[in-house]
């Protein structure tokens, strides 16, 4: 990385949005540092993509991100993308073998978030800089299958709120961003709902609201059911909740 170079971070960034996001950083001339849950999985993406500090990390254990908080000691990041995330489908009517816990799910996509929040805070405003979190239309309309990701990015989008007041309230310079996304094609959605955008056409929009500095981007389809609940409030949900 130099100098003269902004540097963005971006969580779980081997596969899907974070991919295409860390491509996109990359063609922008930026210095990327990214994460992944395995040293197998950062291993494959250091040999795609040599030019982009790889840190594994799994974010549902708080042990390994307290030593990625130590090597981002004094790194100055003008860009922090909080994209990792998982989605389990779980019926607690019929249970069945899951592949992430309640614990997992929830470390992943939320307090992961809000931990490096803290501990990386100095690194983003001393540079001035960005925070984004993505969080899901189902943060507003959420659907049975999966209520423990509805609840996660439902609290991740409240803490984003509150967050922003205290950035301007503390006048930190910092611009706290919250992406609402859309259903996107990737392996996390694999078999799951129809209409979905690619992950690059995700990543465009991201970038593009980045850089015109909202405070809240609304991708694909999440466009229509902001419209919707403004006109319908009760409807958007009820189509949702049965998902």
């Amino acid at each position: 990385m130099t100098d003269n170079k902004k540097t963005v971070l971006v969580t779980g960034g081997t596969r899907g949005i974070g991919r295409a996001l860390v491509e996109h950083y990359i063609k922008k001339g930026w210095s990327v540092i990214s994460t992944g849950r395995s040293e197998e999985a950062v291993k494959t993406a250091q040999e795609a993509l040599p030019d982009i500090k790889w840190i594994a990390c799994d974010m549902a254990r708080p042990s390994q991100r307290a030593e990625f908080r130590k090597q981002m000691n004094g790194v100055p990041l003008d860009l922090i993308i909080h994209n990792a995330g998982i989605q389990q489908a779980r019926d607690y009517f019929t249970p069945a073998d899951e592949a992430y816990s309640v614990t997992e799910e929830t470390e992943i996509n939320f307090l992961a978030p809000v931990d490096l929040t803290r501990s990386l805070m100095d690194n983003v405003r001393n540079a001035g800089g960005h925070v984004v979190y993505i969080t899901s239309g189902l943060a507003i309309a959420p659907k049975q299958s999966s209520p423990i990701y509805c609840a996660n990015k439902a609290g991740l989008r409240t803490f984003v709120k509150s967050l922003r007041q205290q950035s301007i309230m503390h006048e930190s310079g910092v611009l706290i961003t919250e992406v609402i996304m859309a259903l996107v094609d990737t392996d996390m959605t694999r078999g799951r709902g129809k209409g979905k955008i690619s992950a690059d056409e995700a990543a465009r929009q991201v970038t593009d609201g980045i850089e015109k500095r909202c405070e809240e981007i609304h991708i694909g389809k999440v466009k229509g059911l902001m419209f919707l609940r403004k006109l319908m409030p009760n409807l958007a949900e009820k189509l949702l909740i049965k998902l």
